[in-house]
């Protein structure tokens, strides 16, 4: 059974120089709606949202325990990215005009997001062509739709 639920979103990329932090950080914050439900492996979390190109795409997220997380930003410029804490994993980046291998460093994650909601949050490196490119975080914070809420 699909649950309802809000999303939010919030993403944030340090620019500059990753290496000893220094530099501005670019924040992005927004709402989606989606839907969690259960799964032979976990949870599966799908909600749409706004791509940074302007169209919309829609993110599916398989919860697989504590400490891995299977993440697919649909779209023109879409994403598979797995978070697994403490390890690196390859993943392909489509810029629109050619796809790009970026590995994924993991450097923290909790998950507590349940069939009734919880939180996601993921710090990461991502590497280009070896050379670090950026410092992010990825905070999720589910909860259930008013379309579910009964007094």
């Amino acid at each position: 059974m699909k649950i309802p639920v809000n999303v939010n979103i919030k993403t944030e990329k340090l620019l500059g120089n990753p290496i000893d932090g220094s530099g501005e950080t670019e924040t992005r914050e927004t709402t989606a709606y989606g839907f969690i439900h259960a799964t032979r492996g976990g949870l599966r979390l799908e909600y749409m949202e706004s791509a940074p190109d302007g169209d919309a795409a829609i993110t599916t997220v398989k919860l697989i325990g504590e400490k891995l997380i299977a993440m697919n930003h649909g779209g023109g410029n879409g994403t598979y990215m797995i978070f697994e804490e403490g390890k690196t994993h390859s993943c392909v980046f489509c810029n629109g005009y050619f796809p790009m291998e970026l590995r994924i460093r993991t450097k923290e994650l909790k998950n507590t997001i349940s069939k009734t909601g919880g939180r996601l949050d993921v710090n990461y490196t991502v590497d280009i062509i070896g050379s670090r490119a950026e410092n992010s975080h990825i905070s999720l914070s589910v909860y259930p739709h008013e379309d579910i809420i009964t007094s």
